[in-house]
């Protein structure tokens, strides 16, 4: 199946040449470190683009990655994961792993679907600098809506059962569209619960807190699949927000790169 790029020269760039640029301005020079898991924000390339990268040039890109991200767009199950095929990115096509998706579907609440990512940004966003980091690099890409925690340790489980060597990738932003006081304090609560490997206290902070993570369960599935893969260390790389680009600080959104080895 092909998946034609929905959100390139919205998002990011359209052509290679100025998203190899980006890319290329924005790595970082240091020893690459291996990552069990690591977490990005998926906003506009100008917001949170830096971060991102940030982030994914601290650690190895190996030759499997498990995305998962929100389903912003309300269509499809609970669960979705693209059936399989290509994406096109400006810097050539990702193929998605065949056989790690017929594994993760043999569970109930895996189901395959293409609807929920025909328009998704939030793991689009990402592949440019998969590609970039490791041409060879495959996906499997997951998209998820609400979940009960009960839910989401058992997708956590199974996801450990069907990978061996793979880097499971969350896509997520945090607070939205608030001053930029209450979205700091905000996210810290919710930084402080990831650094802390707390999936619960991840998921009651940002309801009681009413903390606009978008990728909040896709973010608990990474805590819990980390905690059973024994990577207890939790490396933040940045945190920031969109104020500090677009100079408003009374409606922000906040950004965070971390990773757990």
């Amino acid at each position: 199946m092909y998946r034609q790029a929905a959100v390139a020269g919205t998002f990011y760039p359209a052509d290679a040449d100025s998203v190899n640029a980006f890319i290329s301005k924005h790595e970082l020079d240091v020893i690459k470190e291996e990552a069990t898991c690591v977490l990005v924000p998926h906003a506009g390339y100008i917001y949170s683009g830096a971060t991102a990268v940030h982030t994914l040039s601290s650690i190895n890109i190996p030759n499997l990655v498990i995305l998962i991200g929100p389903n912003h767009t309300g269509t499809g199950p609970s669960v979705s994961v693209f059936p399989g095929g290509e994406w096109q990115t400006p810097l050539g096509y990702v193929f998605h792993d065949s056989d790690t998706i017929e594994k993760i579907c043999k569970h109930p609440l895996f189901t395959k679907d293409a609807s929920a990512h025909r328009e998704e940004h939030s793991l689009e966003v990402i592949f440019p600098m998969l590609k970039y980091f490791n041409p060879d690099v495959k996906v499997v890409c997951i998209t998820s809506k609400y979940l009960h925690i009960d839910e989401i340790k058992e997708a956590a489980q199974h996801l450990v059962a069907c990978i061996d060597d793979a880097l499971v990738l969350i896509s997520s932003d945090f607070n939205h569209f608030e001053d930029v006081s209450t979205t700091e304090l905000k996210d810290k609560a919710a930084i402080d619960k990831l650094l802390a490997l707390d999936s619960i206290g991840l998921y009651e902070t940002v309801s009681e807190m009413k903390i606009s993570m978008c990728g909040v369960v896709p973010a608990c599935i990474g805590v819990e699949y980390s905690k059973a893969k024994g990577a207890l260390e939790p490396i933040v790389v940045e945190h920031t927000h969109s104020g500090l680009v677009n100079g408003d600080n009374n409606r922000v959104v906040g950004y965070c790169g971390l990773y757990y080895k």
